[in-house]
């Protein structure tokens, strides 16, 4: 919960890479056509729904106004780490990840596993639309520490200070 009065908070995390929305395939079906989601982003949006639910635990879906924030952190690729063995002026911090996957993406992930019912019929926000304040960050998980693993952050905030913010 969060020490702003009229500001409710739950947070979760997702451990390992984040993963963005694919875009959707195409298929010929006889004389017709059928759309589906890739494969990696099913997986990814149906076990997340899964904590997430676990986490929410017995609480109805959220059917008002909320803030999101997604803090994305992928792990550093070798050539963004220091290979100096002595002192040196490398940036350790997290830093910006500018490449693909596009941060939208990601965030339309997140945002699809929270309103996602899973097979018992529960679910987290019961529409995406609830979404009215967005926050979303994508970094590099910080060089020198070994507790920065690739995760995904996520924190839902609702409550009339929310709808005060509008």
């Amino acid at each position: 919960m969060s020490e702003i009065e009229g500001l409710e908070c739950w947070t979760c995390t997702i451990y390992g890479d984040p993963v963005a929305k694919g875009r959707p395939r195409f298929a010929r079906r006889g004389k017709g056509v059928i759309s589906y989601t890739p494969a990696k982003t099913q997986v990814f949006e149906a076990e997340a729904s899964a904590l997430f639910v676990e986490s929410w635990g017995d609480r109805p879906p959220l059917s008002q106004p909320c803030d999101l924030t997604v803090v994305s952190i992928f792990k550093r690729p070798e050539r963004l780490r220091c290979k100096h063995k002595r002192p040196c002026e490398c940036n350790p911090r997290r830093l910006p990840h500018v490449s693909r996957p596009d941060l939208d993406n990601c965030v339309k992930a997140v945002c699809d596993a929270l309103q996602r019912f899973t097979p018992d019929g529960r679910a987290v926000l019961a529409d995406d639309s609830l979404i009215c304040s967005l926050h979303a960050v994508k970094v590099y998980c910080a060089d020198t520490s070994e507790d920065d693993k690739p995760r995904t952050e996520i924190r839902l905030c609702w409550g009339p200070a929310v709808e005060a913010m509008r």
